[in-house]
Formats: structure tokens, C-alpha cells, sequence
């Protein structure tokens, strides 16, 4: 007897083994979706991880009942690739391929209520709701759960199907039906009949009487020129004519019509010939690149803000494409897609993808296939942009490979896609390049050991200078005028204003006030559901939890003394907005923030405006930081340095040198006349003068001192088990316990438990646990495999059936 292994979308910790009918053996393939039953009448979609002959000793294998595709949408790599992410990452593979197939791939069967025939018409006596879905029924002999849902408006639709089947005037069944629909177009045809010339000639001569019709058929004949078919819409659109003329022509026997299926996504002209140059600088980079890859080495780029990186990035991907392959193009966020993009379509034109959350779940199956069948050479996207089913993948380019968002941190797979390109290429045998202004740590003691290849790109494009940066006290305010932006920071806009040029703003808190407070006991109102302070914005005038999303109405008086000098506190983008109109009536202002960019569009929209000089100042949070290009932006102002300075982890100075340092380059990419100021109440902070030397050496050289003095990555690897439960005693004592299992495992260093640093989200006590486990690649496994068997262990005690066990490998 055959079996396949079965990957599930349930988030099972483990695959289910499932027989292969005598008819469907030598059909069942890895990578496939299978029909396959789950409970005692559930049908799902599994993906089949292999096939094999060893038969399960601890459950009754059920049989595959059908065939999904025809061929694997899924390849053997892909699965290898799945598997380590599980692996390495201390989570299933199910939760791996809930994440990695887009959502119309993954089928789960629904409900389907039938028509009974033995009943002529609907009974009477049914309620109302009942009656009228019999009528429905009737009409169209077969509804889904959904559909009877959105016909009663969701009321009482349990109880109306439920009086439906105890008079079994419907039986009810489970249908599993293929998501994604592929989207078709109405096409106009010429009738064979007419190719004819005297046949034509006729017709045109019938018509000399309708001229409407008669435009509408010479308009037909020269769109025709170009291709056999015409869209109807460009067709009447073109003619200026009506669906009935078009018609009318049909039912004379000119036209016919097809349904035809259609591209969802926008197809891009290509100027492959679009020539540039590399300077010296770029070009030595280049060279040392290709060097460095022919060593079968990841290589590290350090190229400075401005430099021309992308540039290097086109010519790699260049050659990548002519010699047959695929590439893929990795950013940090969807914001910095619209930019780039625009510029790799000049160059590559319909060869070039795009995927991110932002698609529709049609759209992301239309580009999922076109990555499978190769025809897409080359793909950008963050890091959602790996799991795509590459064949020929040559080179993966990571640009700015530092950032933070590279790492997902909910739900699981809690990956860093930095180091999941790195083992994915590895598989494809490809290169990986990472490109960076402030490299990570890590990946620069990577370099410093040998195991990366450093290549620096010191000279900024046009060979520009680096912006000047003026660190100013916090406290140079003048009240009247602005208690948020200090004269020195208001000065500068207005002469940067005066020059014709822009200027961003950089803040790192949204909302109008972070914090409100009580000015006689010094209340703050805290969410319900988290431990955390409500954020005022005061564009919803609503008090916001920027944790678990809740909204509720302003407070107006203290909840503890009763007393009306409730004040707000700290400042957000918002705020500063609001600041600037008001102190800079002419200027044209606009925020960029995850408040302000929720639509689909948005931020491209603002991106443009701002590139087009239709916003002459930009307030942003981390979105404005990252290797947006834009020309004219003279000034740069940092508004409050200390808060990113001021968190408590072990990586806040490497991440606020690179943020200062990365929003910094924004400023003088054109003429090199950029100014950059940091507002800071703690002028001798040592980053702050890493950042204003532009000092990667200086600041790379202490932190790694302090790193291995204290043992932190990248001389160990952490891990975070994290404990969650509604109850606070249980999620303590699922955590005590958890401890104690850990304690079992040899060479490892336990922190903990302690309660998080927002000790409650959503109604969950969070405990959390810190681990630190050797680098080395064995004895790491072990530890990993020794976790699993911990968190298994508590898992399985007697009331810990509600508790939740989170692993965060590499939680940074």
C-alpha cells in the first residue's frame, strides 16, 4: 500500500498520513493538493509533503478521496525550505504553509444545503426566515452556508436551517470548491463570414443607413489591426458608441462574443536598453561582488546613503536574466516597493514582479503562478516575497538588511527573511547579496570572520557629500511658539523653505499625544485589555491602543480624583502636523504614518506627491526612514533622539545609530547641501556622536566589544518562550514549570521567568522566559530540540490545556 504524508491548514503540530487509492497511485506527487477528510465529515485541502510505503502505527489511515491539481502548485525545494523554517524556528509545518500559500490555495470544504425533489413546492407553515429560504432553495436547488447567511442578514440562520432538515426538505453535504476565480473580459469577434471582401462589402452597405453602426464597424477594423479580438469596454470607449448599436451588429450577424481570461496585474513597458553607467566607485563594487560570489561567499555591501546601490543591484539582476535565471529583490516594507519599482520596470518591463499583503488574495494566486511558470524573472517584495515557487533562482538581493522589519514577529513562522534568503538560495545554489547603509551586527562580524565577503561604497553618487548634522538640545525651545520643535529646528525649515527645497521630519510615535495624564494625581488612562497607555488622536478624537486596537471616547476627567486637568503628554506625528500648519501656514505638510497610509494607494500616492514637490514637508515615523530617494529634500530633523535611545534591549544603540543615520540620508542626495538636526536632551550620548562623525567603525567597534562582554548575539543565540494564558497565577505557574523543564538541558543560560515588559495584551498575562544557546550549528539544534521537548512536556500537564507556549528564535 502507498501513503503520502499530508500538511494540513489547521496549524497541527504534525502531518497526517493518509493511503493513495490503487487509481490515484503513480497521480500523487509532493507539492500537490489533495482532497482529503478530516473528522467525520470535514474535507480539506492538504498539500502532499511526500509518498511513501510506511504506514502509521498510532491511527487508522484514512484514503485520499481526490486530486485538487493536476500538477504539484508547490516544489520539492519550496517543501525542504518549509521544513527548515519549522525546524530552525521551533514551529509546525502547517503554521509555515499557512503563511506561505496565498489564501484562495488553501481550500477547507463549506456546508452546501440541497433540495429535497421529493417536495413540488415549499411547505407551508415555516417561520419566516424558513420559508424564505425554502424559496430560495426551490429556485436554485443548492445554497451555501454563506449565501443563506447574507440572505437573512445573519438572523437566526442556524434555527432556519435547522427547521429545514427536520422536515428534510433539504439534506445537507460537503462541497470543496476552488477559491480563486480567474477574472475574464468581454471580447468582440469578427464573424468567419465576414473575412470574406464581397461578403464585407455587403455589409457596409446594409449599414449606410445606421452611420452609428457603420462608425462602430470601422472602428472595429482599426483597433483590428492589432490584434484578432477587441475588448468590448475599449471598443464602445473608442467609438463613442452604445452596448445596444454593438448588439444590434451581433444580431445582424457581424460579431460574436467570448469571455476571455484576463490579467489582473498591471503590465509595465520595458526600456531594456535603458542605458547607465557605474562611476569607479560602483564599478570596483561590482567587480568585488562578482568575486565574492564566485567564492560561493554571501557577500556584504556597505554602501553609504546615497551611493548608488540600486543602480549595482540592476546590473547583477541584469545578468541574471540573460543568463536564464530568476531574481528576487527583497525590501523592508510595501512603502519602499512604489519607488523601486517604478524605476526596475524601466528596465525590466513585464519581466518584473511585484508581491506583498497589499494584493488581493486573486491577485496573489495570479502572481504565484506566473513566479511557477517562469514568467516573471525577476521579483520584488518584502519578506513575504520568499515563499513564491521559484524554479531558476540565481541571486537573492536583500537590500537594507539591517532593518527590523525583515523579522515577523506575529503569527508564526517567527522568521528574519535575511537569514531565510541565505538558506533558501542555498538550496537553489544562488548568491545572496546584502546591502546596507548601517549593516546589522551580525552580519558585520559575519564579514569580519570571513564567512560574508565586505564590500564597501564609500562615495555617494555624483560624488555629493554626506549631509551635516547638528545635534541641539531639546530644552532651546520657546514656548510660545512651539514646545515640541526648538528655534534652531524651526529656523531651518524656514530657510529650507526659503531655498525652494523640503523637509522631513522624523518621529517615531504616532497619534496626536501618546499619553494623557492628570495634573492633580497624576492618573493615566490604560487600555482594558493591555497594560499599556491609550494614545490620543485627535484626528478620530478617540483614545487609541496601539496593541490590541481598541477605541474609546476621550476622557474629560480623571477616573481616580475626579479632577478635569487631564493634560497630554509627549507628542506624536500627529501633533507635529498639526504644529506645523499652524506655525507654517503656506507650506504644504502631509504625515506618513501606519494611521495615515491605510489604503491601498496611499502611500504611493503620497510618495509621488512628495517626489513630484507637491508636499513641501514630510512628518513620518519609521516609514520615511527607509531608502526612500528623494532629490530635493535639504533638511532632516530628528525630534526626539532620546526615545530611541532609551528602550530597554540590548540592541538600542545599534538601532538608533541606524535610524538616525538612515534618515539622516535623506537629506543633500542631489547637490550634498543636506542639514540634519537632532533634538536630544542627553547631547553626550555616544551614539549621537557616532552619527554625527558618520562613524560606523567607531560605533561597530564598542558594541561588539559590549556584545561578547555580556554574551549577546552574535557570540550566543537567544531564544524567547513566551507563556500566555487569560489567568495571571496560571500563566505564572505555566511558566515556573516551563523553567524547570528547561533546567534539564545542558548548556544553555535560563533568564527568567518574568513578567513582560507589557506584562497583559488582549486579555493574555504574558511570562516570559530568555534563553542563550551556543552559536555553534549542533549543539544549537540540540538545544532547540531540547526546548521542543520541554514546551511538549508542559503542554501535556494537567490544566494547561488554555495555556499558550510561544518560541522566538533570534527575537530581534
Amino acid at each position: 500500500m502507498q501513503f503520502a504524508d499530508i500538511i494540513l491548514p489547521l496549524n497541527l503540530p504534525l502531518t497526517l498520513t493518509y493511503g493513495v487509492p490503487v487509481e490515484l497511485q503513480g497521480l500523487v506527487q509532493p507539492g500537490m493538493r489533495v482532497e482529503v477528510g478530516l473528522g467525520r465529515n470535514k474535507i480539506y485541502s492538504g498539500l502532499v509533503l511526500q509518498v511513501h510505503n510506511f504506514k502509521p502505527e498510532h491511527y487508522t489511515v484514512k484514503p485520499i478521496r481526490n486530486l485538487v491539481d493536476e500538477a504539484p502548485v508547490v516544489f520539492p525545494l519550496q517543501l525542504q525550505f518549509w521544513q527548515w523554517i519549522a525546524r530552525y524556528y521551533l514551529c509546525s509545518l502547517g503554521e509555515v504553509m499557512h503563511a506561505a500559500l496565498p489564501a484562495h490555495l488553501k481550500l477547507m470544504s463549506e456546508s452546501l444545503l440541497i433540495w429535497n425533489d421529493m417536495y413540488e413546492q415549499p411547505p407551508t407553515g415555516l417561520s419566516d426566515n424558513a420559508f424564505i429560504v425554502a424559496e430560495a432553495l426551490h429556485i436554485r436547488k443548492q445554497l451555501t452556508i454563506g449565501e443563506i447567511r447574507q440572505l437573512l442578514d445573519g438572523r437566526n440562520t442556524s434555527k432556519a436551517i435547522n427547521e429545514l432538515l427536520e422536515i428534510e426538505l433539504a439534506i445537507v453535504t460537503e462541497l470543496l470548491e476552488e477559491k480563486y476565480k480567474a477574472r475574464t473580459e468581454r471580447y468582440v469577434f469578427l464573424e468567419a463570414a465576414y473575412e470574406a471582401e464581397q461578403k464585407l462589402q455587403e455589409a457596409f452597405a446594409a449599414l449606410e443607413k445606421a452611420p452609428k453602426q457603420l462608425s462602430l464597424l470601422l472602428t472595429f477594423f482599426q483597433l483590428k489591426q492589432q490584434q484578432a479580438g477587441i475588448p468590448v469596454a475599449a471598443l464602445l470607449k473608442k467609438a463613442k458608441a452604445s452596448a445596444a448599436q454593438l448588439n444590434a451588429l451581433a444580431e445582424k450577424g457581424l460579431f460574436r462574443f467570448e469571455n476571455i481570461a484576463t490579467d489582473r496585474l498591471p503590465s509595465g513597458e520595458s526600456n531594456g536598453d535603458a542605458a547607465f553607467t557605474l562611476n569607479d566607485a560602483q564599478q570596483q563594487a561590482f567587480t568585488a561582488i562578482r568575486k565574492g560570489w564566485a567564492d560561493n561567499k554571501v557577500v556584504l555591501l556597505h554602501g553609504i546613503t546615497g551611493s548608488g546601490k540600486t543602480l549595482i543591484y540592476i546590473q547583477l539582476i541584469r545578468e541574471a536574466i540573460a543568463a536564464g535565471k530568476q531574481a528576487l529583490f527583497l525590501l523592508p516594507e510595501i512603502a519602499l516597493t512604489t519607488q523601486v519599482v517604478s524605476r526596475l520596470k524601466a528596465y525590466f518591463g513585464d519581466e518584473l514582479g511585484v508581491y506583498h499583503s497589499r494584493f488581493s488574495n486573486n491577485e496573489r494566486v495570479e502572481i504565484w503562478n506566473k513566479v511557477k511558470d517562469g514568467k516573471y524573472k525577476v521579483v520584488l517584495g518584502p519578506r513575504s516575497a520568499l515563499w513564491l515557487p521559484y524554479q531558476e533562482l540565481d541571486c537573492i538581493i536583500v537590500d537594507e538588511e539591517h532593518d527590523t522589519s525583515y523579522k515577523q514577529y506575529e503569527p508564526a513562522p517567527r522568521f528574519h527573511a535575511r537569514d531565510a534568503a541565505i538558506y533558501l538560495a542555498s538550496l537553489h545554489k544562488a548568491r545572496v547579496l546584502l546591502g546596507s547603509a548601517t549593516p546589522s551586527v551580525e552580519s558585520t562580524f559575519n564579514a569580519q570572520q570571513k564567512k560574508y565577503e565586505y564590500v564597501p561604497l564609500k562615495e555617494r553618487y555624483r560624488g555629493v557629500s554626506l549631509p551635516e548634522i547638528e545635534p541641539v538640545s531639546a530644552k532651546n525651545t520657546q514656548v510660545a511658539l512651539s514646545g515640541l520643535m526648538t528655534t534652531n529646528l524651526l529656523d531651518a525649515i524656514a530657510r529650507t523653505l526659503a531655498e525652494g527645497k523640503q523637509v522631513i521630519l522624523f518621529q517615531n510615535k504616532r497619534g496626536y499625544a501618546p499619553f494623557l495624564i492628570c495634573g492633580a494625581c497624576g492618573w493615566i488612562p490604560l487600555c482594558k485589555n493591555c497594560d499599556v497607555s491609550l494614545t490620543y488622536h485627535k484626528q478620530t478624537d478617540k483614545l487609541h491602543c496601539h496593541y490590541c486596537g481598541t477605541k474609546s471616547a476621550p476622557i474629560k476627567h480623571c477616573l481616580q480624583c475626579g479632577n478635569t486637568q487631564i493634560t497630554t503628554r509627549s507628542f506624536g506625528t500627529e501633533r507635529i502636523e498639526e504644529e506645523l500648519q499652524r506655525i507654517f501656514p503656506k507650506a504644504r505638510t502631509a504625515r506618513m504614518d501606519w494611521d495615515s497610509m491605510r489604503g491601498k494607494n496611499k502611500q504611493s500616492q503620497l510618495i509621488e506627491d512628495f517626489t513630484r514637490g507637491r508636499v513641501d514637508i514630510l512628518v513620518g515615523t519609521q516609514m520615511v526612514v527607509k531608502g526612500l530617494d528623494f532629490e530635493q529634500v535639504g533638511l532632516v530633523g530628528i525630534l526626539s533622539a532620546d526615545s530611541l535611545l532609551s528602550y530597554p534591549d540590548f540592541r538600542v544603540n545599534e538601532r538608533g545609530f541606524q535610524l538616525m543615520e538612515q534618515v539622516s540620508g535623506r537629506a543633500g542626495r542631489l547637490d550634498g547641501k543636506g542639514h540634519v538636526i537632532i533634538q536630544t536632551f542627553n547631547l553626550r550620548h555616544p551614539v549621537l556622536q557616532w552619527v554625527k562623525e558618520h562613524d560606523f567603525r567607531g560605533f561597530y567597534q564598542a558594541e561588539i566589544g559590549m556584545r561578547q562582554q555580556f554574551g549577546y548575539p552574535p557570540f550566543t543565540r537567544m531564544v524567547r518562550l513566551t507563556c500566555r494564558h487569560r489567568d495571571m497565577q496560571k500563566a505564572a505557574q505555566g511558566a515556573e514549570a516551563l523553567a524547570e523543564e528547561l533546567q534539564k538541558i545542558p548548556g544553555i543560560f535560563i533568564q527568567g521567568p518574568a513578567a513582560a515588559l507589557v506584562p497583559r495584551v488582549r486579555n493574555f498575562y504574558l511570562q516570559e522566559i530568555w534563553l542563550k544557546l551556543p552559536r555553534e550549528a549542533a549543539p544549537l539544534q540540540q538545544g532547540k530540540e531540547g526546548i521542543s521537548v520541554a514546551i511538549n512536556a508542559v503542554m501535556q500537564q494537567r490544566g494547561n490545556a488554555a495555556l499558550q507556549i510561544i518560541a522566538d528564535v533570534d527575537p530581534f
